[in-house]
């Protein structure tokens, strides 16, 4: 994965001006979709489903620290790359974020239906990262 400044004046990622009330409501907006989308019942019909929202879910976090630091990015994988200058977040983090990436980009783009198992994978991920995106959005915001 490239590093995050490699990313700077591309289409990928510009700068703009630090929004911390859209930051805000990114967060929130990435907590409600975690909390409506944990409602539905985990099936095989509802898996992909399941697993896209949960992914951007985290997505949504993430940009909303980029926005705090006064980035608008247009591509995940920039998102993601942003992780790799905060040391709360592992290399095995970036690249399983980067992995749960590329499959939702599977289903979304060429319809691979994504396992139960794929999914309680990615549930567990946000798990993981949801405390570490808090801390570090909490930490900027001040």
């Amino acid at each position: 994965m490239k590093k995050f400044e490699e990313f700077l004046n591309t289409r990928d990622l510009r700068r703009t001006t630090k929004d911390a009330g859209l930051a805000k409501s990114l967060v929130k907006d990435a907590e409600q979709r975690f909390e409506v989308i944990m409602e539905m019942k985990l099936t095989e019909k509802s898996s992909t489903l399941i697993f896209e929202q949960v992914y951007e879910s985290l997505r949504e976090c993430i940009d909303a620290l980029l926005s705090l630091q006064g980035y608008k990015s247009y591509s995940h994988v920039a998102s993601i790359a942003f992780l790799q200058n905060h040391p709360e977040f592992s290399t095995a983090d970036i690249n399983e974020l980067d992995n749960a990436r590329e499959k939702r980009n599977l289903a979304k783009y060429y319809g691979k239906q994504i396992s139960i198992l794929d999914t309680k994978d990615v549930i567990e991920l946000h798990n993981q990262l949801k405390p570490k995106l808090n801390a570090l959005f909490n930490q900027m915001s001040k």
